[in-house]
């Protein structure tokens, strides 16, 4: 997953990492990395753990009984929209703090830079659930004062970080990135040793890198597991 990724990552590279799971969870995290359980969906249990850290790597998503897109939701169907609606509000009473959360390419802006075959499989059944969960969750984050970066990532497939990702300017059938290269992008962004500058980003495989740093707000993390 996502989170786990960013997380391992994340306590590589020194950060101050608190990694906060379902209160089901079996995650097991790295050695130093502190752990919150809670539900993400009560806005007390986020205002309680997010006044710590200056940096916010949102890794949930809507969960499915299995990938067909007309199997049963295991979340509510507006899981993203509510749980950033809660860090926004958490987060927009400190100044200078920041949230970079994984959305999903195709969603907002990024639908018209998708194929047809593509947009037919995203207005499936419970995907389309999803997406609509997301381009809610957007304008929420679009909306706030604090600052906040949406990734979109193309279609996501388990891997280590090792190929060469970043902005894209198409998404189809075939396009498809590793979860943990989506995890290493986040984390250089957010360590200034990769600049980007918006609040959307529609992420694929590419052939070069950019490396010009940009400032990273704070030192510490916080990430929810995807």
């Amino acid at each position: 997953r996502c989170g786990s990724w960013v997380v391992r990552l994340a306590a590589g590279r020194g950060h101050d990492v608190r990694a906060v799971v379902r209160p089901s969870s079996s995650y097991r995290p790295p050695p130093g990395v502190a752990v919150a359980r809670g539900e993400v969906l009560d806005p007390r249990f986020v205002e309680e753990i997010l006044p710590d850290h200056p940096l916010v790597i949102s890794c949930i998503g809507q969960r499915r009984a299995s990938p067909s897109p007309w199997s049963a939701l295991r979340s509510p169907p507006d899981l993203v929209k509510r749980v950033m609606t809660n860090v926004v509000r958490a987060m927009s009473q400190k100044p200078g703090h920041r949230i970079l959360w994984i959305s999903a390419a195709g969603v907002g802006s990024s639908r018209a830079r998708t194929t047809p075959a593509v947009r037919r499989i995203i207005d499936l059944g419970n995907i389309a659930v999803a997406y609509r969960d997301l381009e809610a969750a957007e304008r929420v984050t679009d909306g706030a004062e604090v600052e906040s970066l949406a990734v979109r990532p193309v279609t996501l497939r388990p891997g280590s970080p090792g190929g060469d990702v970043g902005p894209v300017d198409r998404y189809g059938l075939l396009s498809t990135i590793r979860r943990g290269d989506v995890a290493r992008w986040i984390l250089d962004v957010a360590d200034g040793t990769r600049a980007f500058q918006g609040r959307t980003v529609l992420l694929g495989r590419i052939r070069t890198r950019v490396l010009e740093p940009v400032p990273f707000l704070g030192r510490g993390v916080e990430v929810q597991e995807c």
